[in-house]
């Protein structure tokens, strides 16, 4: 297995892989824009995507971070917004290594931390991030406020 950061270059593996990823929660099979989003995401460097691809270097997992400041540490640490492994490779320990190989990278970096959200029914994910080491929130109460467009 390895891990990539992935580039222009490996924008089509990306796109198929956030798309299939979309339709896990119930949106709209659209490939294209899946690829347009990324794409914009990589161009302006707005998230960093990384590919975990298997031993024939096929890409079955990928994770999409987007960069944010921690105002009181006075450093940079990444929200994981998007973790998916393709169905054909769950349970393998994909997601785990992926997640390993990212604590690796943005600890060497420098990032004050890495945080994400999950579901509160998705016990398997609760359980993964746990063993790894992530704390669930104690101190803070989480808002959204959704806008009209």
């Amino acid at each position: 297995m390895n891990v990539i950061a992935c580039d222009l270059h490996h924008l089509d593996a990306a796109a198929d892989l956030f798309n299939q990823y979309r339709m896990f929660y119930q949106e709209a099979d659209d490939l294209p824009a899946s690829h347009a989003f990324l794409k914009a995401n990589l161009e302006t460097g707005n998230s960093r995507i990384y590919l975990l691809l298997d031993d024939e270097g096929q890409a079955i997992a990928f994770a999409q971070l987007y960069p944010a400041t921690c105002s009181l540490a006075m450093k940079r640490f990444y929200w994981l917004y998007d973790l998916f492994v393709v169905p054909h490779a769950r349970r393998g320990g994909h997601a785990r290594y992926l997640m390993q190989q990212l604590i690796g990278i943005f600890q060497a970096e420098g990032a004050q931390r890495l945080s994400l959200d999950t579901a509160r029914s998705n016990l398997a994910a609760q359980a993964l991030y746990e063993s790894l080491g992530y704390e669930a929130e104690q101190d803070f109460v989480t808002y959204h406020k959704l806008l009209d467009h």
